[in-house]
């Protein structure tokens, strides 16, 4: 641990005098970076006429949990000597955690170019949004889980659809239940498989909920969580989501729609089609709660590629409604709290306000929508 801080602290300083946090930054000037105790280093940043002596801990990785420990003492420092920066130097600092400085008026920069120096009167340096792996890769600390992805989402999509306080054996409890009584999937697949387990391991839901803590999406009280402000998590989320959104459409397919507009009359359709686990997202599991604007695409998640060969013969018949298209789930957590509003199949609130984020235009106010009518009342009745 030791030996990768000191390499950590001899990369970033390094960095620092070879200027490379301030590439595309004309005029910026970097001088004297020489250790300085209590502090890592301290140095002098220059543009024009101005300068400002920085002093800087050096940390391997930092999260938002931790900055919000040391920001008093940040605090503190600033009011003492109110000409001098003080920051917290990374070779890569997340978008969260830069994002909590700013709001704190914590001092940072790391080596993909991430900077906010702000002396009042004398100096301000910002620039965010920098990504660098040819930079960063070789020296980050070890990586959180991605909670947003796989079944590590299954863990926040309980704590969205009740955010109460919870246990951790409260949430292994609450996908066990999920799982018995879900609405929309069967209990057991085509080859005789159950596939409606939204269970994971207790190390799973524990790993979850450390990253969720790191980044303050959460708080402990004794034994338990609460998070504080659901919507910041669950736009956070909807953030990440429509990263990926693109590539996972690589795997769709899209049929003509030869049943009509009518959802339950589509619905119907494909239960003829021996089609027994699959769920409406989207506009089309929106409008079914919140009604606002006209579908264009209706979008279906199969529970099973297999799936997928009982509807290629749609592919010949005249269309007389929008487009089907069918989704592959990243994760089969996308069913999790899905219901049936008068016997159609969609996936939850959370899960269809997600996919509206990610399809933008139009469907952002629909998401909007959506939010107003069935998720935040759904929050304050929890």
């Amino acid at each position: 641990m030791q030996a990768a801080a000191t390499a950590t602290e001899a990369s970033v300083v390094q960095a620092l005098k070879d200027k490379v946090p301030f590439v595309q930054l004309p005029g910026i000037q970097v001088s004297d970076v020489v250790d300085s105790r209590p502090f890592d280093i301290r140095f002098d940043l220059e543009s024009g006429t101005n300068k400002v002596r920085v002093y800087a801990e050096i940390k391997q990785s930092i999260s938002p949990r931790q900055l919000e420990n040391i920001a008093p003492w940040i605090a503190r420092l600033k009011a003492i000597e109110k000409d001098a920066a003080f920051a917290i130097v990374s070779p890569a600092l997340s978008p969260q955690a830069q994002a909590f400085c700013i709001e704190a008026g914590i001092d940072f920069l790391d080596l993909a170019g991430n900077i906010s120096i702000n002396v009042p009167g004398k100096f301000v340096l910002q620039r965010t949004g920098q990504r660098n792996k040819s930079v960063v890769e070789s020296i980050e600390g070890p990586r959180e889980v991605n909670v947003f992805s796989g079944r590590f989402s299954r863990v926040v999509r309980v704590l969205l659809q009740n955010p109460r306080s919870w246990t951790l054996s409260e949430i292994a409890q609450e996908l066990d239940r999920e799982s018995r009584d879900n609405s929309v999937l069967a209990g057991v697949g085509e080859d005789g498989v159950s596939i409606r387990s939204f269970v994971v391991s207790l190390g799973t839901i524990s790993k979850a909920l450390r990253t969720l803590e790191d980044q303050l999406w959460i708080r402990r009280r004794g034994t338990s969580v609460l998070v504080p402000e659901p919507k910041r998590l669950l736009l956070a989320w909807a953030a990440k989501y429509r990263e990926r959104y693109r590539s996972r459409l690589r795997n769709s397919v899209t049929y003509p729609n030869p049943f009509g507009q009518d959802l339950t009359a589509i619905s119907n359709a494909l239960e003829s089609l021996k089609i027994p686990n699959f769920a409406f997202t989207g506009p089309a599991a929106a409008n079914v709660r919140a009604p606002f604007i006209d579908v264009d695409t209706i979008d279906v998640y199969l529970s099973s590629p297999n799936q997928g060969e009982k509807l290629q013969n749609l592919a010949n018949r005249k269309a007389d409604g929008p487009p089907l298209r069918f989704l592959e789930p990243y994760d089969l957590g996308v069913f999790m709290y899905g219901k049936r509003c008068d016997q159609i199949p969609t996936v939850s609130e959370v899960q269809a306000y997600l996919d509206l984020i990610a399809r933008g235009g139009r469907d952002q106010k629909q998401a909007d929508y959506l939010f107003e009518k069935t998720i935040e009342p759904m929050w304050k009745a929890a």
